[in-house]
């Protein structure tokens, strides 16, 4: 029998149980009550009874193996047998993250380095209560039937379910949409009728004119009857058809009131299947919390609610990675450690709370800590050495403004670059993803008592509102949440500052673009103002954008088509918009068209500044990972040059110029640490930065690296080479 259709749902139903087990196993470790400590092993543990059951069933021995050892170290769980503490935890959980890759691994092709032997060999290998018993395949219960439980089979037969793929679902809703764009045809046609009835009326009024001139005229009894003859068929045919008309108007009317419900509610369902509840990301949440929380020293609760709400596929799908980055920001900037949340009179423990709620069309995201808050002062001081606003500038920025600026490209309060934070490409990225979702992302916080960010999601993806314009005899769609407003340009707002064009008449200058420029990817041209023009301002509210365009057309709900490969590689254009009339316009990404924005003021800087090819120099006493680095970097543009331990690299050094270190630590003579605190001692605030890349991977290390004088701390083991590129580039570009 062929198993493979079979596969998808057993991918899903693992992913499920998997999930189960996960939270299942978080949430142990803070649950008091011995009943709810039975109640949420006993559903832990028929999860992985059920992936171990299925994984047999389909011939997937390595998953139903790595399953049968956890189930069994769970059943000694559930019988008192063993305890389950911290390490216990750990391994069960790391036995969650072999059946997800291994599952993988077997359905999807994906290379896996797993040994399934030695992999169970070492799971469970903690501290018993009681002597463990043989592994052996648990017996079967036994078949239980009560009244209970064939209440409970009826409530679920009476809600049965079945799996859809998601590309048929996706179809289903472009026909959904089809008929909104059939409706607007009918409106069209509608709009016509009514201008037929009125043209009917003018000719109704004109025939009666035209009868009291002829009465009027000297005329003859032949002439007089023909043309009385005439007008009565003229006005006998107008009433016909004024009739008619009316007729077929109020059958249109009918017609479309319930055209119009009956789409309504069609969408509505299809869409309804399309949503799925935000516990899909949460559930990963209070793991990702544990880990890090360990590895920074940090105590911290999660806190979760709004669970049920529910958001489109492809919001739930793409809202994982910046909810992530903004949890794991919270553990690292904003909760401080035990000791010092003590000495402050705050709980040992932080806290973060994650909610949703919806509003409308939309649903809110909150993110919120009880940390040390972000100090605006700070942030324009760390702006301002990485060079990312000027003196004058950082002056003129209100706390708000401030604030804002962990959004900029590059930016970080990080006082060393690690695996966990210091790159200054997370905020940003959140800001572009939700913005690209057609969401918005909104900060608030206070010195000393924490941080809230707010994420502003549409609860679907399938209709948007847009403001429709016209740039340069072609039409355009902008996504309206990415809008903030429109102006008009005058001349006498109009400025010039360094060269670039700004509008002026407010509080402050925003920088002002041409929407076609951007669109076309040619050279910006300059911008003469003679009459009056609109612009649509998006970007940040603190700093937005002027995007100048030719003409304002309208603002309306409409269904986003997507496009075919031919429109892959223009990033500006996300999709396409169908008229009534079957006409297409070009949905624009407003994500993209803010990066060419920012990208427009620096083109000027870029073609005038000399190359630089910055010199390196590495230190590692293995030839391997020497060469490995150095050729990476070489790839990259730089001159580099190695050394073969702490010594040779502190020769080079006094030796040479160069503008970045990059080291090892377990070097002979001199190590890692050690040649950081010399750099330091020796050359000052002038001596080059300093990347310690290490495979030890302790928070004790870390703080080593940091005090020692490091800017980046790098582990081996999570080695990416387009990190140790980006962490180069955020040094010293």
């Amino acid at each position: 029998m062929d198993l493979t259709p079979f596969y998808n749902q057993f991918r899903d139903e693992v992913a499920e149980n998997v999930r189960t087990i996960t939270q299942g196993l978080v949430q142990l470790e803070t649950v008091g009550d011995s009943l709810d400590r039975r109640t949420q092993i006993d559903a832990i543990f028929r999860a992985m009874h059920t992936i171990k059951g299925s994984a047999r069933l389909l011939g997937l021995e390595v998953v139903g193996q790595v399953a049968h050892t956890c189930e069994h170290i769970l059943a000694a769980v559930r019988e008192d047998r063993r305890t389950l503490d911290r390490s216990l935890t750990d391994d069960l959980l790391r036995g969650c993250d072999a059946i997800a890759e291994l599952t993988s691994a077997a359905l999807d092709g994906t290379p896996t380095t797993i040994d399934v032997a030695e992999f169970t060999a070492g799971l469970g290998r903690g501290r018993r209560t009681t002597p463990e018993l043989t592994p052996a395949e648990p017996a079967l219960p036994p078949i239980v039937t009560s009244a209970a439980a064939t209440s409970g089979a009826l409530r679920a037969l009476a809600r049965q379910t079945v799996r859809v793929r998601v590309d048929r679902l996706d179809r289903l809703l472009n026909l959904a949409g089809e008929l909104v764009i059939t409706q607007q045809g009918e409106a069209d046609y509608q709009r016509a009728l009514e201008d037929l009835t009125r043209m009917l009326d003018r000719q109704h009024r004109a025939l009666a004119v035209l009868r009291r001139d002829l009465v009027a005229a000297r005329l003859t009894r032949t002439q007089r009857e023909t043309i009385d003859q005439l007008l009565d068929t003229l006005e006998s045919t107008d009433d016909q058809a004024r009739r008619l008309l009316r007729v077929q108007n109020d059958h249109i009317v009918q017609y479309r009131t319930r055209s119009e419900q009956l789409t309504t509610d069609l969408e509505q369902e299809v869409m309804a299947a399309r949503l799925l509840p935000i516990s899909n990301v949460f559930a990963n949440l209070p793991r990702a919390v544990r880990e890090l929380a360990t590895t920074l020293g940090r105590e911290v609760i999660l806190e979760t609610t709004g669970e049920t709400i529910e958001l489109d596929r492809k919001v739930i799908e793409q809202l994982s990675d910046p909810l992530t980055h903004l949890i794991r920001n919270a553990i690292d900037h904003g909760i401080e450690p035990p000791a010092e949340r003590v000495v402050q009179g705050k709980p040992r423990h932080g806290t973060i709370s994650v909610a949703a709620r919806s509003f409308g069309t939309y649903a809110h995201i909150t993110i919120a800590d009880d940390g040390r808050g972000m100090d605006p002062a700070h942030l324009r001081e760390s702006a301002l050495r990485k060079g990312l606003i000027s003196a004058d500038a950082a002056m003129l920025l209100n706390d708000q403004d401030a604030l804002d600026l962990v959004f900029a490209p590059g930016f970080s309060t990080a006082a060393m670059i690690t695996d966990v934070s210091g790159r200054g490409v997370g905020m940003d990225v959140v800001r572009t993803n939700i913005i690209e979702l057609g969401g918005q992302v909104l900060l608030d916080s206070a010195i000393g008592r924490g941080t809230t960010i707010t994420l502003v999601l549409p609860l679907t993806m399938v209709t948007t509102r847009v403001l429709l314009v016209e740039v340069d005899r072609a039409h355009y769609g902008v996504p309206a949440s990415a809008c903030h407003g429109v102006t008009w340009v005058t001349p006498e707002r109009l400025e010039s500052v360094e060269g670039r064009a700004m509008l002026g008449g407010g509080d402050s200058l925003i920088p002002l673009l041409r929407l076609g420029d951007l669109i076309s990817g040619g050279a910006p041209r300059p911008i003469n103002i003679i009459k009056r023009l609109p612009a649509v301002l998006v970007g940040p509210p603190q700093r937005p954008y002027a995007l100048l365009v030719d003409v304002l057309h309208d603002e309306k709900e409409v269904v986003v088509k997507p496009l075919g490969p031919l429109f892959e590689r223009r990033r500006a254009i996300a999709g396409a918009i169908l008229a009534g009339d079957g006409r297409a316009t070009l949905l624009l990404n407003p994500a993209v068209l803010l990066q060419l924005a920012r990208g427009s003021g620096a083109a000027t800087v870029a073609r005038t500044a000399p190359v630089v090819r910055h010199r390196l120099l590495v230190a590692d006493d293995s030839f391997a990972t020497r060469e490995l680095v150095r050729t990476i970097l070489a790839t990259a543009g730089y001159d580099v040059t190695t050394a073969v331990d702490g010594v040779d690299a502190l020769d080079k050094l006094r030796a040479g110029s160069y503008d970045l270190l990059v080291s090892d630590v377990e070097m002979p003579r001199l190590d890692g640490f050690s040649l950081t605190e010399r750099v330091r001692s020796e050359f000052g605030a002038d001596g080059p930065p300093v990347i310690i890349m290490t495979s030890l991977a302790t928070d004790e290390h870390r703080r080593r690296g940091l005090a020692a004088g490091a800017q980046a701390y790098i582990v081996k083991s999570q080695f990416d080479q387009g990190k140790l590129v980006e962490t180069i580039r955020q040094l010293i570009g």
